[in-house]
């Protein structure tokens, strides 16, 4: 009897600590805000350190998304736009891995190009919010060479009733 209650007090913690790391949403629209980390701090490879920002908004539903994006760069006159269907690892949890490949354009005064990037983005939850870090590795038509790029951002959620 004693080893049965050392036993399920024993699990208590670690079924407090499943419960912390749960989220109630998994069904969710979202709206999102970030910027080019490495453009900020160090600058890119044909610009000095500056702003490049990016917009996006996506819906979630368990472990598959879909994400719009937008960047603006007006430092070296750069757009890109896309869309990117998204692999969530861990749906409703706090920490959350995913991965997603964006199909998309990068808009040049001169002309348009297609693009592709893979993306590997670790977010975490709150209630209503999460944060975001994104790698993404880009190949850069518009150059034709690939970059990597460092994104972190926030995202407000909408969820369902």
């Amino acid at each position: 009897m004693k080893k049965l209650f050392l036993l399920l007090l024993l699990s208590l913690p670690l079924k407090l600590s499943a419960q912390f790391w749960l989220t109630r949403e998994e069904k969710y629209f979202f709206v999102a805000t970030g910027l080019d980390l490495r453009n900020a701090v160090f600058g890119g490879t044909v610009n000095p350190a500056s702003y490049d920002g990016t917009f996006s908004g996506g819906y979630r539903n368990g472990g598959f998304g879909v994400i719009a994006t937008y960047e603006n760069f007006t430092g070296i006159r750069y757009e890109s736009f896309g869309v990117c269907p998204a692999w969530v690892i861990r749906p409703g949890k706090m920490l959350i891995p995913v991965a997603d490949l964006s199909l998309s354009f990068i808009k040049r005064p001169w002309k348009v190009y297609p693009s592709l990037a893979a993306n590997g983005i670790i977010e975490y939850h709150f209630d209503r919010f999460f944060i975001y870090l994104r790698g993404e590795y880009r190949w850069r038509t518009d150059y034709d060479f690939f970059q990597a790029s460092v994104y972190g951002g926030i995202a407000v959620k909408f969820g369902f009733p």
